[in-house]
């Protein structure tokens, strides 16, 4: 009888414990913006799956999520090529703290930025900007305060060449382009804020970047493993009325060294087989392929993703 009672016990345990198959996975991302868009799109689509429930983790910002992947207190992590690469070598906004235990998951899609000025503006060039008011700062955003670093750089200015206006963020710095306080902006290709800046200034335009080689060495020095692309015009790019040279990056989703390769795996898996589900979940997704995905971006892949790509013949090497 006390056997009896004790399978009982133990098949109720089980049950119990399966049943829900699904294991629950976290994914680091900020609150809000383009990179909670990312994320929520992946678990999502992860999720469908049923294998595992891919959860998001808002944080603050990178600064607090990408070291708990590297610590192996959450999986996964959402971020642009330019900090992840920050976070691996422990430079700039990760200076003196390497975050070297991070492995490439996956590559997701270009992001195109630049500076954006009213369309009548005398301003032409980033070398126009000299001796001019425009944005600095960027406490609460310092990524920006890079970016804006290494547009300088490109044209042989810093900081010290121009009127410093300072903005805590993105929002501040738009608002105040609006207002004319600064005669300049940093905006996404296609984003609604241009809309936004359109209808407020009544019209306008992109600068178009020098594209040298001193000028993208000089950029890079600010913004690793980024470079300037030519963009033609298009009904759907407020703002750019002639071909430009525009900031490039891509975003990207890693996770800790020291998470299972089947759990990785599963993941990006369910991303490759998933493509039509990413993109509808709005237009940043436009430019993903599953091609793209295995994109050497000089970061080390992880092990269960390189299982996926090179089954799926799109590993470096094999394509």
């Amino acid at each position: 009888m006390q056997f009896s009672r004790l399978v009982l016990v133990l098949m109720a345990t089980c049950l119990a414990s399966c049943a829900d198959p699904a294991q629950p996975v976290g994914i680091g991302t900020t609150r809000g913006g383009a990179t909670g868009q990312v994320s929520a799109a992946i678990a999502k689509v992860v999720s469908s799956r049923g294998e595992l429930q891919l959860r998001t983790q808002p944080m603050a910002g990178t600064n607090q999520y990408i070291p708990s992947v590297n610590a192996g207190q959450l999986e996964f992590g959402v971020a642009n090529i330019v900090q992840l690469t920050f976070a691996v070598e422990g430079n700039s906004l990760f200076e003196g703290h390497p975050n070297q235990d991070l492995r490439m998951v996956a590559t997701l899609m270009p992001f195109r930025v630049g500076l954006m000025v009213p369309e009548d503006s005398d301003i032409h060039s980033v070398a126009d900007l000299r001796g001019r008011p425009v944005p600095s700062g960027f406490r609460a955003a310092p990524l920006f305060k890079v970016i804006f670093d290494g547009f300088l750089a490109s044209e042989g200015l810093s900081y010290e060449d121009v009127q410093q206006v300072p903005v805590s963020g993105l929002s501040q710095m738009w608002d105040l382009f609006m207002q004319g306080k600064v005669l300049t902006a940093i905006v996404t290709l296609g984003s609604a804020a241009a809309k936004q800046m359109e209808a407020a200034l009544g019209g306008v335009r992109y600068l178009s970047f020098d594209n040298s080689p001193q000028a993208v060495a000089a950029l890079n020095r600010h913004v690793p493993r980024a470079h300037f692309e030519l963009m033609q015009p298009g009904p759907q790019f407020t703002g750019l009325l002639t071909p430009s040279n525009l900031l490039y990056y891509d975003y990207t989703l890693f996770a800790g060294k020291d998470v299972p390769p089947v759990l990785v795996y599963q993941v990006t898996k369910a991303m490759y087989e998933n493509p039509a589900d990413l993109r509808v979940a709005g237009p940043l997704w436009a430019e993903f392929t599953t091609e793209g995905m295995s994109k050497d971006v000089g970061v080390e892949y992880h092990p269960g993703a390189i299982k996926l790509y090179k089954e799926m013949g799109i590993w470096p090497g094999q394509m």
